[in-house]
């Protein structure tokens, strides 16, 4: 009897576990999602707070915007399950907060105003080579290269350094400077890449 009760015991201990795992696992598995959609979240208190001149609230912010770009990608790597969600979600956020905060920036004349147009016509450029690729191959998807990760990388530096030297944590020179050249270049390579991809691919589509 007493074993019977032990086992019974330990059969509910073991159910009960698994049923824990299993929502930790599923928890974990939308970690990615939830973290994107926090970044893309800060961008209108982040838009606000450089408008009332809070910089040091903003570059906080920031930081920790940032923060979920990284993680969100160790969290897809090695936690979360693949999602279209999150695939589609991931790099739209990036183009938005990304984009709202250059031009932000650029208007407060911290950031020249040609390195945010050369951004935003990448971005636009990459997005419609994107969507007629996927008309004329059906088979096209649209992944992320290296290159464009780093070139998120340097963008992602490049507005960091512009709120330092607003909140007084960074000088403007040599620092802001340096992340201004690096994120021209990334943008210029990046796009580049993306071209001679797009129109190997456009070779390649049946007539």
């Amino acid at each position: 009897m007493a074993a019977a009760t032990s086992g019974g015991s330990r059969g509910a201990l073991s159910a009960l576990l698994r049923g824990g795992g299993w929502a930790v696992k599923r928890a974990f598995g939308r970690l990615a999602d939830v973290l994107t959609t926090l970044r893309l979240v800060a961008t209108v208190p982040l838009v606000v707070l450089i408008l009332e001149e809070r910089y040091e609230s903003a570059f906080w912010l920031f930081v920790f915007a940032g923060a979920t770009d990284i993680a969100d990608g160790l969290a897809a790597r090695w936690l979360s399950e693949p999602t279209w969600f999150g695939a589609l979600l991931d790099p739209v956020a990036d183009k938005l907060f990304l984009g709202v905060l250059f031009v932000s920036l650029a208007a407060l004349l911290v950031l020249p105003v040609w390195l945010v147009a050369l951004v935003v016509l990448r971005d636009i450029s990459i997005g419609f080579g994107a969507l007629i690729l996927r008309l004329r191959l059906r088979r096209f998807r649209a992944e992320p290269l290296l290159v464009g990760k780093l070139c998120t990388l340097a963008q992602m530096l490049c507005i960091g350094f512009a709120l330092g030297v607003l909140a007084g944590y960074v000088s403007r020179t040599p620092w802001l400077d340096l992340a201004v050249l690096a994120a021209l270049a990334m943008t210029l390579i990046s796009g580049l890449v993306y071209l001679g991809m797009a129109l190997r691919l456009e070779r390649s589509a049946p007539a």
